[in-house]
């Protein structure tokens, strides 16, 4: 449980999905759909993170409002740089995982140490490690104990 999330990087990949400031809620929220996530980092013209938009944000806003909300652009509803909680790739799986037990969050943006994006972590990534990896473990100790392991 104290891999560093760096490991699970070499598997799933760094690809973000990303919209800008100005984007409307509606294409983000097309987005979300046709890649079936739950989040989207919103990055500026330079690259550098704004925010976070996720689909708590939109059920919140769609909650609180009686207006049209789709053309309104993500910057009226993301959750700001100034409160995201970011992670960094020698952050451990369980340091990640009660970060976002704790905060009550699903997605957590890695970036290094000059706070460029490295890419994002979902809870559900984690637990699909997780998961592979005992099985992984429970196989090999079967093997062991019925004695099928190479010599």
């Amino acid at each position: 449980m104290n891999r560093k999330l760096k490991v699970l990087f070499k598997e799933k990949g760094s690809f973000v999905h990303s919209v800008d400031c100005d984007t409307t809620i509606k294409k983000a929220v097309g987005i979300l759909n046709k890649y079936r996530i739950g989040s989207l980092i919103v990055l500026n013209s330079d690259g550098d993170i704004e925010g976070i938009l996720t689909e708590r944000d939109v059920m919140i806003k769609l909650a609180n409002t009686d207006d049209l909300v789709g053309n309104l652009p993500v910057r009226s509803i993301m959750t700001p740089k100034e409160k995201l909680i970011i992670g960094s790739g020698e952050d451990t799986l369980e340091h990640l995982m009660n970060i976002m037990t704790d905060n009550k969050i699903r997605h957590i943006p890695i970036v290094d140490k000059d706070g460029i994006l490295q890419g994002l972590i979902s809870i559900r990534d984690i637990i699909r490690f997780l998961l592979r990896d005992s099985r992984r473990t429970a196989k090999d100790l079967n093997n062991f104990i019925m004695g099928n392991y190479p010599r």
